[in-house]
């Protein structure tokens, strides 16, 4: 059996205030991935340019410096 199809068995049993409960905790943690998924696209890419040595250069010269 999948463990969603557990899952809904497991939701099945639960009384309205328990439902509701797990409602507000599901909710809450699509927004919060959602907010996290915004930030980091707003993020990603915004160094690109910045500096003009190859990203993969300069860590092998950190590595090498060790």
């Amino acid at each position: 059996m999948a463990k969603i199809e557990t899952i809904i068995k497991d939701i099945d049993q639960l009384d309205y205030s328990e439902l509701e409960a797990l409602l507000q905790v599901v909710l809450y943690k699509i927004n919060l991935k959602k907010r996290v998924e915004n930030i980091l696209d707003e993020v990603t890419g915004i160094g690109k340019g910045i500096w003009d040595i190859d990203p993969q250069s300069y860590i092998t010269n950190l590595r090498e410096d060790r």
